[in-house]
């Protein structure tokens, strides 16, 4: 029986038949996607490229010049390579949440962000489309789930408040879940999954030294001052340092997926780009994330150590309260703001509450929860919740709730847990991925408690959807074993023994 479970196929169960060299239409040879890379795409990749720049750059200076051929060779190349390394897909995604997360494109009345999103994401995403759809795995498990979930999304368009909000965004989302997708079908294994974890741990890593350099650069603007407590915080390239919080959460969590597989300098590059994400969280007084990722260390701490991982917290609790009275001004650093309100959260989580009590079905539109606090009836006067749909509610759960209705929240937090629940059943942790759960997605878990995680974009979106894809695709893996098990076990038995247990059945 073992021998013929061993020899169970498991490409007819799991894996996708879109990896053969197939010919173009011209008779070339096309790479391991089917994907025929000719001179007309990097003509159009050069042309979009060139549009792009046009539209971020200033008409006048030469300088433009310069930029835009550079893109023209930049551009094609990277198309050219993501499309044999599919995993490359996941640098140019944190490059794009980079840019659109940059202060230069949210201080800019010319929707910088949007158009770097959009028009590169669907520029590097639209040549596996098709591959994607013959290799089956939208119409498998999570990933079929999620496809309905960003479809239910696509469907609100039709009642939002906001239709050409919930639109764009939706196939914000979309895209980058696609992608995820075509990277989802190349991963076989458990070195397959760590290796990709180190993809995202490299362009992780780029943004980190980028922050950086940033301070090299221009020092005045890397650092900006907390309207309340007035103590400075640093934001590098990016707009607000909530944006570095998600970066450090995004790096470690890629961190721990790809430690176990790292050797050597690789090893030394990604504990360096580890220690500096939290450096630069602790910089930006980002505490949430922070908090996030000490509790993910405590449970996995408890859940491989039992009684030495309690004995281990306790100690290093008990040393950091002292050092919280010890140390002068520590106390009263750590208890600034309104605690109590989630410094000022509270009043919008509880104004979103009233409004999924008006609308609990079907929601308000993806999206678009921080267009109801414009209502007259919100009793919130701080800036921050007078931005329209760009306000945030600052909690996932309430933010889906009020987007699509408790039955899409539900739904979505059936698929986002069950690969994470799955991988610790019997034999439902063939990779052994199982410690990615307290370590990368519960603390993003945590931050969706506290911020606005969105599907698949930002730093800490784009790490929660590798994450949650690694698990499901496990998962999956664990149920084509089980199920080949099951065939080699009923195979192995005596003729008469089958048609005894037939007859027993009927």
């Amino acid at each position: 029986m073992m021998q013929k479970l061993q020899e169970a196929p498991r490409d007819e169960v799991i894996e996708p038949q879109w990896t053969k060299v197939l010919p173009d239409a011209n008779g070339r040879g096309a790479n391991k996607f089917g994907i025929s890379i000719s001179r007309y795409q990097y003509l159009i990749a050069a042309a979009v490229g060139l549009v792009i720049l046009v539209l971020l750059t200033h008409p006048e200076g030469g300088e433009i010049v310069v930029v835009a051929i550079v893109a023209a060779v930049i551009l094609p190349f990277t198309i050219y390579y993501t499309s044999r390394h599919v995993g490359g897909l996941l640098i140019v995604m944190v490059l794009i949440e980079s840019v659109a997360a940059s202060y230069a494109a949210s201080s800019s009345d010319r929707q910088i962000g949007a158009i770097v999103r959009y028009p590169l994401s669907l520029l590097f995403i639209l040549p596996f489309i098709p591959a994607i759809w013959k290799s089956g795995i939208l119409r498998k498990g999570g990933f079929r789930d999620y496809s309905i979930y960003l479809s239910w999304a696509l469907l609100s368009v039709s009642y939002s408040i906001l239709p050409t909000v919930s639109l764009t965004r939706a196939f914000g989302a979309i895209l980058p879940f696609l992608a995820l997708c075509a990277i989802a079908s190349e991963v076989r294994s458990a070195d397959d999954a760590r290796r990709v974890m180190g993809v995202l741990l490299a362009g992780c890593g780029i943004a980190v030294a980028a922050n950086f350099l940033y301070i090299l650069i221009d020092p005045g603007m890397a650092w900006q001052p907390d309207p309340e407590s007035g103590i400075l915080r640093f934001v590098g390239f990016v707009s607000e340092p909530n944006e570095l919080g998600n970066l450090t959460l995004a790096t470690v969590g890629a961190g721990y997926g790809y430690w176990p597989a790292a050797k050597g300098w690789k090893k030394g590059l990604a504990a360096t780009a580890m220690i500096g994400a939290v450096v630069q969280g602790a910089m930006a007084d980002s505490r949430s994330p922070l908090i996030a990722i000490t509790v993910g260390v405590a449970v996995y701490l408890i859940m491989k150590y039992r009684a030495k991982g309690v004995v281990g917290i306790a100690v290093m609790y008990l040393a950091f309260f002292a050092a919280a009275h010890a140390l002068p001004g520590m106390h009263e650093y750590l208890d600034r703001g309104d605690i109590a309100s989630f410094t000022g959260r509270e009043v919008a989580w509880d104004f979103g509450i009233s409004s999924i009590k008006a609308s609990p079905l079907v929601g308000y539109g993806y999206e678009v929860e921080g267009q109801i606090l414009a209502s007259p009836y919100f009793q919130g006067w701080d800036p921050v919740w007078a931005m329209g749909y760009k306000s945030s509610l600052h909690n996932g759960y309430v933010s889906r709730a009020v987007s699509l209705g408790l039955p899409a929240m539900i739904f979505w937090l059936f698929i986002t847990l069950r690969p994470m629940v799955s991988c610790f059943l019997r034999n439902g942790d063939p990779w052994k991925l199982k410690w990615l759960a307290p370590l990368a997605l519960l603390p993003m878990l945590i931050l969706n408690g506290t911020e606005s995680v969105v599907d698949f974009r930002s730093f800490a979106g784009l790490m929660m959807g590798l994450v949650w894809t690694m698990l499901e695709r496990e998962r999956q893996f664990a149920a084509a074993q089980a199920e080949a098990g099951a065939r080699a076990a009923e195979e192995s038995k005596a003729p008469i023994v089958r048609v005894l247990q037939r007859a027993h059945a009927s």
